[in-house]
């Protein structure tokens, strides 16, 4: 290959030459004689190799070139050089997701980069297609495409000053398009898009365990195991989107085909290079007629067509009135009878308390449409006629933003069974009932114990097809076999408890059969499988926060895999568990899980205290630390006063809802009575506040105004959607497909409102700028809420002197007792690993000074190096 290469290539077959303007780097030996300028063609060989020797030429283009095609045992590639370059072992070099060398990736039948133009000029090939600007213009115009850019600008603005504005501006879109084309590939700009979504819709997206990652980078292939799967298709996205950041990899994900053949989201799942997987839940449909089971044996009744709906493999679903039972078909004995591998079981669930979703709380479209019909029809009869005829459409518009923003609020405080207080207060949307902390140990998910009986009662059943999932592991393992990047979610589907759910073998017969294909290479196959923890703080909220935290990379010995390739049946098995056991462990030990949403709200309020007073962790730490509480919460449960803290933080957190306030609050609480000098001081903080937040709000409430009828929109259709299937996971998912829709038209409505109220120029002004204001309106929102939340406090104190003393002692006292506990043999917090560990023991010793004249809110916390 030639020097500075940042790729190996493929062996060449059949070896080829340049017979146009080759290449002229040091080492390139003989080429054939150059061809006219305009004959950009790519022979074979086919005779002795030509004497003449090209003149050698420093080449700078090196870093132009696109990517090598990636080999395939099925598909021979012809090499981009004169001479072979050997191909490791175990695959090309990752490509990156964004930033590095490499452009766009090329087409196995694009064979050659053409040099003299400085830009990877693809030869035509049969079957290939040549790139758009390839097709349109002079090939030089690859190496000065920059041109097109200042000549989209002139050409815009000579036939403007023609006459013709329109179509000067048609003609520099049509060349900036072709400049695009060329040079951005789809899949980042898909991916590019997807992370300006996510950056939207969460206020901080962290990442931690990044240290865990810098060992991926020697080329060997990685499966990212990702759980909870909480949120639907966000859920990728996250983590493509902190893999490439951390890692420099692009992940492709395995995709249903149910969600693949789909034609919007099926667009976004090619061009991100997932992989489709069939799910057999996904075929089930209903059987005809009645069954009972016997052992392992179904019997139908009222006909059944067995021999024509069952065949070897497929799986049936009887639904008796204990629960749905399901188990595989061996045998179709004949219409009425079947043989099944064993007697049909069923999953038995347990049920958290905190995990009683109230869907009946949610107002039906129509309902919320007559609220809104009621507001706005007497604003509609009032508002336009009092205003200048130019300016009623804007006024009606503005009345139906107004009327969406008081059926949002009303809808709002009826789905989550709010006050007006606890609204504003902060407290985030939810459906959950509260209930009682667990002090019970929150056992990791395994596979639950599976019950059997004969079903007796004549009962309904559907049936699974078999599926032959050979083609996916195929595709799979030739990912894999090449270095490439796999993102699997092991759970299977989507749930919305605080624990994970049994793991799926499917990994691990991904990961064995890889290894298992590459037997008797010099250098077997590295994969390292990852795991990776969602952990969410509000998953479904607007401008929530999320952490993506990395475990330690699992390898898997080659004699496992080939225990699970010539193995017995129940080698295969044990080698599948062992994989599994291995995943199961790395995938708890960055996941936050507790057995109820109150126990895990308990275990956040013990990492607030115990972190040291006026230092601000970022989320990363955080979550690192929360996990660290609630993983070894099971070796110091029993203690007396581990529960006794549990109890009082459980009433500390009920004291913090009543009052209103947060726990930051608390900790600038004094621990005397205010005096009337601090009183006067807390009542100047108290209205400079207030001040602030009616700029504030002078700012946000048009924006709040203008935004209301999509905000409306997307809450009742995520909300119903929700409760269709009754899961909250789908509801960030229906929030990010459909915002960007519905804020584009939202947008054309008040640009059409700008132009018939003010002209052309607003209208224009309001076109390109608005979106810029409706984001620095999202960041000044946030600050708004902060300052409401924080008059809470302040009145709270004016109200009454003796609360923030007691708050601020009871808090003190949790504190002190949490650090004594972590201070015995049986340290609380002994699973935490040593990086973070080291990095936490750091900011503990890391205090502000305390200003003695400050009696509450004067004291500005400043963050720490790497604190968000």
């Amino acid at each position: 290959s030639h020097p500075g290469s940042l790729h190996p290539l493929p062996e060449p077959s059949p070896p080829i030459a340049c017979v146009g303007a080759c290449c002229r780097t040091s080492g390139c030996k003989g080429t054939a004689p150059r061809l006219a300028s305009s004959e950009w063609a790519l022979r074979p060989l086919g005779g002795p190799e030509p004497t003449r020797e090209a003149p050698r030429q420093r080449s700078t283009i090196v870093a132009f070139w696109r990517r090598p095609p990636p080999s395939s045992p099925s598909l021979p590639h012809q090499s981009y050089h004169h001479q072979a370059s050997p191909q490791p072992a175990h695959g090309h070099a990752p490509e990156k997701m964004a930033g590095g060398s490499g452009g766009r990736k090329a087409a196995p039948g694009l064979q050659h980069a053409q040099h003299a133009i400085g830009r990877s000029f693809v030869a035509k090939q049969k079957g290939a297609k040549e790139s758009v600007l390839g097709q349109l213009f002079h090939p030089a115009v690859h190496k000065y495409s920059f041109l097109l850019l200042t000549s989209a600008v002139g050409i815009d603005i000579v036939i403007s000053r023609m006459g013709m504005p329109y179509v000067g501006q048609i003609v520099s879109s049509f060349m900036v398009i072709c400049y695009l084309l060329d040079f951005i590939s789809i899949r980042r700009a898909v991916c590019a898009w997807w992370s300006a979504v996510m950056d939207i819709f969460f206020k901080e997206i962290s990442a931690g365990g990044t240290h865990r990652l810098e060992g991926l980078n020697d080329g060997r292939a990685v499966i990212f195991a990702c759980a909870p799967h909480v949120n639907q298709f966000i859920d990728p996205l996250i983590v493509m989107k902190a893999v490439a950041e951390n890692a420099g990899r692009h992940v492709s994900w395995m995709t249903a085909q149910k969600t693949y053949d789909r034609k919007f989201l099926g667009m976004f799942a090619r061009a991100l290079k997932s992989i489709p997987v069939v799910r057999p839940d996904d075929l089930e449909r209903k059987g005809e007629g009645f069954v009972t089971t016997s052992g392992a044996k179904v019997y139908g009744h009222a006909g059944t067509h067995f021999t024509k709906d069952f065949e070897k493999g497929a799986i049936i679903v009887i639904k008796a009135k204990s629960g749905k039972k399901s188990a595989k078909v061996t045998k179709v004995v004949d219409d009425y009878t079947l043989e099944l591998a064993g007697p049909p079981k069923g999953k038995s669930k347990e049920v958290t308390k905190s995990d009683t979703i109230h869907f009946e709380r949610v107002t039906s479209p129509l309902v919320t449409s007559l609220i809104l019909l009621a507001v706005a029809a007497p604003l509609l009869a009032i508002v336009p006629p009092l205003l200048p005829r130019s300016f009623a459409f804007m006024g009606s518009i503005a009345c139906c933003c107004a009327a969406a923003a008081v059926t949002n609020l009303v809808y709002t405080l009826r789905r989550d069974g709010l006050s007006g207080k606890e609204l504003f207060g902060g407290a985030p949307a939810t459906f959950r009932t509260p209930s009682t902390p667990s002090l019970s140990p929150a056992v990791p998910a395994s596979e639950p114990e599976d019950k059997w009986e004969d079903v007796t009662e004549k009962s309904p059943y559907s049936l699974q097809p078999f599926v032959d999932q050979s083609a996916m592991f195929d595709q799979v393992t030739d990912s894999l076999t090449r270095g490439g990047t796999i993102g699997i979610f092991p759970e299977g589907g989507t749930h919305d408890g605080t624990q994970l759910l049994p793991l799926k073998w499917g990994i691990s017969m991904m990961l064995l059969g890889a290894m298992a294909k590459q037997e008797g290479l010099e250098r077997p196959l590295k994969i390292s499988v990852v795991p990776v923890g969602l952990n969410y703080f509000a998953p479904h909220k607007f401008r929530s926060t999320v952490s993506v935290d990395f475990g330690d990379p699992i390898e898997v010995h080659q004699d496992l895999a080939l225990q699970w390739k010539n193995g017995t049946k129940e080698e295969k098995a044990e080698a599948n568990a062992a994989v599994m056991e291995l995943i199961m462990a790395g995938v708890n030990s960055c996941t936050l899980q507790a057995n109820d949403m109150n126990t895990l709200e308990i275990f956040r309020t013990i990492r607030r205290l115990w972190a040291p007073s006026g230092v601000r962790l970022s989320v990363a730490d955080n979550v690192a630390l929360t996990t660290g509480f609630a993983s070894g919460f099971d070796r110091v449960r029993e203690d007396p006063k581990v529960k006794e803290i549990m109890q009082r933080c459980h009433e500390y957190n009920s004291m913090l809802s009543t009052y209103g306030v947060q726990d930051h609050h608390v900790q600038r609480f004094r621990q005397h009575s205010f005096s009337n000098k601090d009183r006067i001081s807390l009542i100047q903080k108290t209205v400079f506040r207030v001040v602030m937040l009616l700029l504030f709000g002078a700012f946000i409430v048009p924006w709040v105004l203008v935004g209301a009828p999509a905000g409306l929109f997307l809450s009742v259709l995520s909300d119903q959607k929700a409760k269709e299937v009754q899961k909250m996971s789908v509801k960030g998912t229906w929030k990010i497909l459909m915002a960007p829709i519905v804020l584009l038209l939202l947008h054309g409505v008040c640009v059409a409102c700008m132009f018939t109220t003010f002209g052309e120029v607003p209208a224009l002004l309001w076109f390109f700028f608005a979106p810029v204001g409706a984001v620095h309106a999202i960041f000044a929102a946030e600050d708004g809420v902060r300052l409401v939340k924080s008059l809470n406090a302040l009145t709270l104190l004016l109200g009454n002197r003796n609360i923030g003393q007691q708050l601020f002692e009871t808090r003190e006292g949790l504190k002190k007792d949490i650090r004594a506990i972590n201070k015995t043999k049986n340290n609380w917090l002994d699973n935490l690993d040593v990086v973070t560990r080291q990095r936490l023991e750091l900011r503990q010793s890391f205090t502000l000074e305390e200003d003695p004249e400050d009696s509450s809110f004067s004291k500005v916390e400043k963050p720490v190096e790497g604190s968000s």
